[in-house]
């Protein structure tokens, strides 16, 4: 079972810790205690601290030269190291990651523990010691996961669609959460495999739920007018997960809805999709069929072969 742990870094690291660490230690299931979610304003700053730390099964130090030059971290890092100040692993309660060049304090270098370094974090290794140490998993590694994440985050915002190609065991619904999190929060998330859209009635409701629409959707062909004018006024990103699904549903849903969705997406640029997929997108559909001339970029979401 992941461990929960506490983060005690320096505010000058902080887009760093909340861009990359925390993402990543939450897709892989590690439960984060930090000050920008758990504190709280005008308490007392040092109280505070203590009981979220005392919270967590661990503390995880960020190293750099403005932690080891900062009161607080150093009052956080004194209170982790003296709970084993052997750093025995049986009972881990510290553990040193070094993101800036800087001396590793005394207490460290006397007990010599396993510290990492992610001075560089585009490297797997570093990435797979800290998330064993805190008995999470994410697939694919750190590195990767974070390049997909960050190339499809760039593209949705440049108003371009996406296919996200994904394996078995790939963590793409943490992907998402992350996307939502940071820099995503209208990303209307639409679950494919939900009862409700498997009809097309059912479908046209649910995307403009999750848009933020309350309008009643009328039978075929009338629902494709409201979907029109709600995306005229209301342009939207959308998530369709379980894509695959559609590939059976083509007769069902009809050729015009399909050539309606087409139309928003790659002409009008009304509506900008994030396919998630097992198969390719551009494999699911016969070549004259509306859906395969979508406009998707394709980003790789991939476990091992």
């Amino acid at each position: 079972m992941p461990r929960s742990v506490f983060v005690s870094y320096s505010h000058q690291q902080g887009d760093w810790v909340w861009g990359r660490l925390v993402p990543v230690l939450k897709a892989a299931g590690v439960e984060v205690l930090i000050d920008l979610e758990r504190f709280k304003a005008g308490g007392a700053l040092y109280p505070q601290m203590d009981a979220i730390q005392d919270k967590a099964d661990m503390s995880l130090l960020v190293l750099s030269p403005e932690y080891l030059a900062s009161d607080p971290c150093q009052h956080e890092m004194n209170r982790a190291i003296a709970k084993n100040p052997t750093f025995d692993p049986a009972t881990l309660s510290a553990l040193p990651l070094l993101r800036v060049k800087c001396p590793l304090p005394a207490p460290i270098q006397k007990a010599n523990p396993l510290w990492i370094s992610l001075e560089d974090d585009t490297l797997e290794g570093p990435w797979d010691k800290l998330l064993e140490a805190c008995k999470g998993d994410l697939v694919p590694p750190a590195p990767a996961w974070l390049a997909a994440r960050d190339e499809t985050r760039t593209l949705l915002e440049r108003g371009q669609s996406v296919n996200l190609e994904v394996t078995d065991g790939a963590a793409w619904r943490q992907l998402l959460e992350a996307l939502k999190n940071d820099g995503l929060p209208d990303l209307a998330i639409v679950d494919l495999h939900q009862g409700r859209t498997a009809d097309r009635r059912g479908l046209v409701e649910e995307i403009l739920h999750r848009c933020g629409g309350t309008v009643k959707v009328p039978v075929a062909p009338a629902d494709l007018g409201v979907l029109d004018r709600f995306l005229t006024r209301c342009p939207s990103r959308v998530a369709l997960t379980h894509f695959d699904i559609l590939e059976p549903r083509q007769e069902s849903y009809g050729l015009d809805l399909f050539a309606a969705l087409r139309d928003l997406v790659s002409e009008r640029r009304l509506l900008t999709l994030l396919a998630i997929s097992r198969t390719p997108a551009a494999q699911l559909f016969p070549h004259d069929h509306p859906f395969s001339a979508l406009d998707l970029k394709t980003v790789l979401l991939r476990g091992p072969l």
